[in-house]
């Protein structure tokens, strides 16, 4: 299978402009992510997911500093969350939809991360509403996100385009 290398923007729920990349290898993918909120760049993200789509590395910036060279090595009962990715969101998506049929639910154990950059457990029931729809929320009903993937399990965004990064 040829590896994915692409780039593109959108829109996400929140209305902010995602402009992302993402590139695979014989080690793994790698993302790029920046998103804009009213003109203004508001975060950039690196993870890296290895082969077997584990989330291995996250380097991220926001208007609360930088977290950088967060080394993800735990069991593999755990995913990774950040808050709005777009790269966060595939990487758990696809894996989960390998095991996952339709109307098939299961609590994680993940780390949640958002824009203050204070890494933290949390704990989150995820279902399979459809061949391409997941419902995800915490348990304890205060989060909540609806996601329909593509495809290849990239969440699906508004006025979305996307290029090749090598023709």
């Amino acid at each position: 299978m040829t590896p994915v290398r692409r780039g593109g923007h959108a829109r996400n729920p929140l209305g902010d402009l995602v402009t992302w990349s993402e590139a695979e290898g014989e080690r793994g993918t790698r993302w790029r992510e920046a998103i804009e909120r009213e003109g203004r760049l508001v975060r950039s993200l690196l993870l890296e997911a290895s082969a077997d789509g584990r989330p291995t590395r996250l380097e991220m910036t926001t208007l609360a500093g930088l977290l950088t060279h967060l080394t993800l090595a735990w069991s593999p009962e755990h995913e990774l969350f950040v808050v709005a990715s777009q790269a966060s969101a595939t990487i758990g998506i696809r894996r989960l939809a390998r095991s996952m049929v339709v109307g098939a639910a299961v609590v994680l154990d993940l780390v949640y991360v958002d824009d203050e950059l204070a890494p933290r457990p949390a704990r989150w029931r995820v279902e399979r509403i459809g061949t391409h729809g997941w419902h995800l929320h915490d348990v304890d009903g205060s989060e909540e996100r609806r996601l329909t993937v593509a495809d290849d399990g990239r969440p699906i965004l508004l006025d979305e385009v996307s290029w090749p990064l090598e023709v």
